[in-house]
């Protein structure tokens, strides 16, 4: 009797390890590419700085002789150079015209901010590609063959059957002892 148990262990032992538990690998094969870029550069920059200039210019009276003549003149010059007044702002920018009748004179003012230049020049560059052939294990699960489906399906029976002759001796010796 402990032959026949040690032999169904065996087989029982036999038949789990043997249906294709084994996890197959393959290897395949991965391209990692990578680059390294160097730049070399020079940056320049130039600054303008702000500018306030005015300009002033005297208008001379007409002097014809004749002081009827001269006054309409002028009297017109003064009413025409007055409607040049103007003056505009952006930001800090400026100007203004202005023409004071007191004085005789027509005035400019103007104000400019300060400015900046920005250059890039790239003088060296250098591109390096380096291209690695990694090796990756990759687990390949196939479908199994109908020989293996069948041959599972029998050792399933063959446990069944071993289980129920198992049984019935079990319960053909607990019988001998009551």
């Amino acid at each position: 009797m402990k032959k026949l148990m040690q032999l169904l262990i065996i087989i029982f032992c036999i038949l789990l390890t043997g249906c294709s538990s084994i996890k197959k690998l393959k290897e395949e094969n991965t391209l990692l590419k990578s680059e390294i870029q160097k730049r070399d550069s020079i940056k320049n920059t130039v600054i303008n700085q702000s500018i306030d200039d005015k300009l002033i210019t005297p208008i001379v009276q007409s002097q014809t002789g004749n002081l009827v003549f001269d006054s309409m003149v002028n009297a017109k010059v003064d009413e025409i150079l007055s409607k040049l007044n103007t003056s505009k702002n952006s930001g800090d920018n400026n100007y203004k015209l202005i023409y004071d009748k007191l004085k005789k004179q027509l005035e400019f003012y103007v104000q400019i901010a300060q400015t900046q230049n920005e250059n890039t020049a790239v003088k060296n560059e250098k591109v390096k590609t380096i291209i690695q052939v990694k090796k990756i294990p990759v687990v390949v699960e196939k479908p199994h063959s109908k020989l293996e489906k069948f041959l599972m399906g029998l050792g399933i029976l063959a446990i069944l059957y071993i289980g129920f002759k198992i049984i019935a001796l079990i319960k053909k010796k607990i019988s001998i002892w009551t």
